[in-house]
């Protein structure tokens, strides 16, 4: 069947779907907030009063605002969790970061990659949005997280950089651009592994292939094949270099988490991908340690991977390790969630690569408790988007609320703030 968004967290094994929504039916019987007694009665007084404005015009103003720079200016590490697809996400990001950018912010992680990545920033340098928008267009190259919005604010983020860095940092595994990475390797690969490479090349050519005649051929090239085709071409491949051997690794392990998704369980594939992004993070800190470098680092991805501590399906994800690498050094890692509140629409991936925009108050692409954070964050009478000092809540959320609402209580202690937007707009195709 064609691959949808959907359709693709589920086969990549990324969320207990069916498990998550069945908690959630379970833990969080339907009722208004203005019948809830006890404990959880305080706790949605208190979310409801202790917010700051937050306007988008030309640039981020407001209480709110400001007040997200001060605590990010403080912090080593800042992570902006998302739902993806929400136009004002990305414009709020790409300022967050030219406004750090002084207090010594000269990294961006983000949800592609690495090599991606690191060919996403040149497209970037030689012809800035248009270079992007160019990169991704091509037959081999393209991610369903980064439309014309998050386009802008890779654009935007290598801009604000000086020429002489290396500003983004990809740490994630690959979804789509298996072909383009494979013809990355073709010139370097030694006459010792010619034939495995020219089979793995042959099994992801076929299967687009496939796909281009018949969209309901299969899943993609990284979602259906094998893993031991690249671990064949790694294994005759002895010392490659630095760029090449990223790439094997990338796409050996991209095939196994998937592989992983079909023959074990949701949670096991989830896992396997959460110790890649944390290791590919790692990685590149010790790079810039090698360098006698310690940078500050926004990262951006989904608010399942940002989270301080287990997130919502239990798995020490990518943002886990954040705040104990701070602390190493005394310092720590401020986490704020961004969703689409009240009248807000995002972008939603529907066949190939064409998008729809829906209504956020139908669509939750996470799952995390079945639409329960919005529900609950999101304020019907606010006059403009908001912004929530979630630790101010902390003591409220006490343990025995996890029976009302699981996925609110895990937010408070798991993020320090929340960004709601009122009325914001899909990202576009």
């Amino acid at each position: 069947m064609p691959m949808s968004r959907r359709n693709l967290v589920v086969t990549s094994g990324l969320f207990f779907l069916g498990s998550t929504r069945a908690i959630g039916q379970a833990a969080a019987p339907s009722r208004a907030p203005a019948q809830t007694r006890g404990p959880e009665a305080a706790l949605l007084e208190a979310l409801r009063k202790n917010r700051l404005p937050l306007t988008m015009g030309d640039r981020p103003a407001g209480r709110g605002w400001d007040w997200l720079v001060t605590e990010a200016r403080d912090a080593r590490f800042t992570l902006i969790g998302e739902e993806h697809g929400v136009a004002e996400t990305a414009r709020l990001s790409a300022a967050l970061f030219e406004a750090l950018r002084a207090s010594g912010y000269t990294r961006m992680g983000i949800e592609l990659s690495p090599v991606i990545a690191q060919d996403v920033e040149t497209a970037a340098r030689r012809n800035g949005l248009q270079g992007i928008l160019d990169f991704f267009a091509g037959p081999g190259t393209w991610s369903p997280m980064y439309l014309r919005e998050e386009a802008r604010f890779l654009a935007d983020v290598v801009a604000a950089a000086p020429r002489g860095e290396r500003v983004l940092w990809g740490f994630d595994r690959e979804i789509f651009s298996d072909r383009y990475l494979i013809s990355r390797l073709e010139a370097r690969v030694p006459p010792s592994a010619r034939e495995p490479f020219a089979r793995l090349k042959e099994a992801s050519t076929g299967s687009w292939a496939r796909r281009e005649k018949d969209p309901n051929a299969g899943p993609p090239f990284l979602f259906a094949a094998e893993p031991a085709l690249v671990s064949a071409v790694r294994a005759a491949w002895p010392r490659p270099d630095r760029e090449s051997d990223l790439i094997l690794r990338t796409l050996e392990e991209s095939l196994t988490i998937n592989a992983v998704a079909r023959t074990g369980t949701g949670w096991a594939s989830s896992d396997r991908r959460a110790q890649w992004m944390r290791g590919s993070l790692a990685a590149r800190l010790r790079e810039e340690r090698a360098r006698g470098s310690s940078p500050r680092v926004m990262l951006k991805a989904g608010y399942n991977h940002m989270i301080r501590g287990a997130n919502y399906v239990n798995i020490f994800d990518v943002g886990s390790m954040t705040d104990e690498l701070a602390a190493l050094n005394g310092e720590r890692a401020f986490h704020v969630i961004v969703l689409p509140g009240v009248g807000s629409r995002q972008a939603v991936m529907g066949p190939g690569r064409s998008f729809t925009s829906v209504s956020s108050d139908e669509f939750d692409e996470f799952r995390a408790g079945d639409q329960r954070l919005t529900r609950v964050l999101s304020n019907a009478d606010a006059g403009g988007h908001e912004v929530v000092d979630l630790r101010a809540l902390r003591p409220l959320a006490m343990r025995g609320l996890e029976s009302w609402n699981a996925d609110v209580v895990r937010t408070i202690h798991g993020y320090d703030a929340a960004v709601i937007w009122k009325g914001a707009r899909a990202s576009t195709g």
